[in-house]
């Protein structure tokens, strides 16, 4: 009965390990990453690479001004060279989906305010995560499996 109690725990270390292995593999990488500023009506344009692996994505627009830099108008598109992808107009975020081997361009568009007529803005490209709960849910199967073999 001992020697049954040890191999059940040892079963559910090893599952409750391969759960904490997946969590911590599911951290979002960084594609592309910059911090510029817009002065007056400007437009910027950034080239990033699709990553091996990854199917989708996110891209975040963030507006770093304050006092006497600010926007009147910031946002941003996603695109290739043959369609656009996704668009802001405001600071945010959305998930589009990469191909391999595939050109993105990362397109910053505003109107710098304030008292120096400038913007200062930040924007990420992170591969979308698969997530934690993926992990779970195949321990969780594994698990069923193991009890229904034994049993029977």
């Amino acid at each position: 009965m001992r020697k049954k109690i040890m191999k059940t725990c040892n079963q559910m270390l090893f599952i409750a390990a391969l759960v904490l292995l997946l969590g911590s593999a599911s951290q979002a990488a960084v594609i592309f990453e910059t911090t510029d500023y817009i002065s007056g009506r400007e437009g910027k344009k950034y080239e990033f690479h699709s990553p091996q692996g990854h199917n989708n994505s996110i891209v975040t627009l963030t507006d770093l001004s304050w006092g006497p830099l600010d926007f009147d108008f910031i946002g941003l598109s996603v695109s290739t060279s043959t369609q656009t992808l996704g668009h802001l107009t405001n600071p945010g975020s959305f998930s589009f989906n990469i191909l391999p081997d595939t050109t993105y361009f990362c397109n910053v568009f505003g109107i710098g305010g304030g008292e120096f007529d400038t913007g200062l803005y930040g924007v990420q490209v992170t591969a979308a995560p698969v997530p934690a709960a993926l992990g779970l849910f195949a321990s969780g199967l594994i698990a069923l499996v193991a009890i229904k073999r034994r049993s029977a």
